[in-house]
């Protein structure tokens, strides 16, 4: 998880330095660009040993518009507004997801997360301070990042249910890119060989950094290893202000710190619940 947050600043910093030259929504088409690339190998290998085909396309489709708002928002974001505050706003995702799981997955959610859901929401308010400065069209887009990423989440979390993690990786990948390219190729600029490292590097932090973040997932719980993705915020500011001369406010940290602490007590508060309805069913016969 630390690695995938450190790399996630270093696609920060490629992100802005390329924005100078190209649209957001040719930027979001290289990112997918390269790790089709990248990834298509094990695509063409794992397709042919018959084990993607899938009922739920429509679905599918539904998570890829999502996640490609989502990511020409984020996008548009870190080229218009502070890195460290763009990455202390998504960490409203964990709590909005939450919001999204009741009212669309029907979940329960105790009181103590509806209180950390709005000890986040003022969080938030801290970062933007609406009626103090003016809230811009970039910090708009990122809080449509963290709505969309949080149903990106509904969306795995419901494919997850009938399709493997291969085929949820397949089509969100192979479904990207067409989606990306109409747009792109509208406000599209012809790269200078100067300008393909920082593209390559861009899909490339992005690719691994997803894949990191999957293996910590997967490698332990995610009251474990969530608080680790707080290093994002650190990380991308250390390199946008060595890079950029580039600070955030105190009032960033105030409310990254009370969003993240608000996103984190709802995990750990899930996982005790997990851990002793799990102690209960392995002991049936106490009272």
């Amino acid at each position: 998880m630390c690695a995938a947050s450190v790399l996630i600043g270093l696609s920060a910093v490629c992100i802005r330095e390329l924005s100078g030259t190209f649209n957001t929504f040719q930027l979001v088409f290289f990112r997918s660009a390269v790790g089709l690339l990248l990834l298509g190998p094990w695509m063409f290998r794992t397709a042919r040993l018959g084990t993607l085909s899938t009922r739920r396309l429509p679905l599918y489709l539904i998570r890829t518009v999502l996640s490609y708002t989502g990511m020409v928002c984020v996008f548009y974001g870190l080229a218009k507004m502070p890195i460290g505050e763009v990455y202390a706003l998504l960490f409203l995702v964990p709590i909005i997801t939450i919001v999204m799981a009741v009212l669309l997955l029907k979940e329960r959610a105790g009181k103590e997360a509806w209180i950390a859901c709005g000890v986040a929401f003022i969080g938030a308010l801290i970062i933007l301070r609406p009626g103090i400065i003016e809230l811009t069209l970039a910090a708009a887009a990122v809080l449509v990042t963290a709505v969309a990423y949080s149903a990106v989440n509904i969306c795995i979390k419901s494919l997850s249910r009938t399709d493997t993690p291969a085929q949820i990786t397949f089509y969100g990948q192979l479904l990207a890119l067409p989606l990306a390219l109409g747009p792109a190729l509208y406000v599209w600029v012809t790269p200078e060989w100067s300008d393909v490292p920082l593209i390559l590097a861009l899909g490339t932090l992005q690719l691994v950094a997803g894949l990191c973040h999957a293996y910590s997932v997967r490698a332990a719980d995610a009251r474990v290893v969530q608080p680790f993705n707080f290093v994002r915020l650190p990380a991308s500011v250390l390199f946008a202000f060595i890079l950029f001369a580039e600070l955030p406010s105190p009032w960033t940290w105030l409310g990254a710190g009370l969003i993240f602490a608000s996103s984190y007590y709802v995990l750990y508060r899930e996982a005790a619940k997990k851990d002793s309805s799990n102690d209960a069913e392995g002991t049936p016969g106490q009272a």
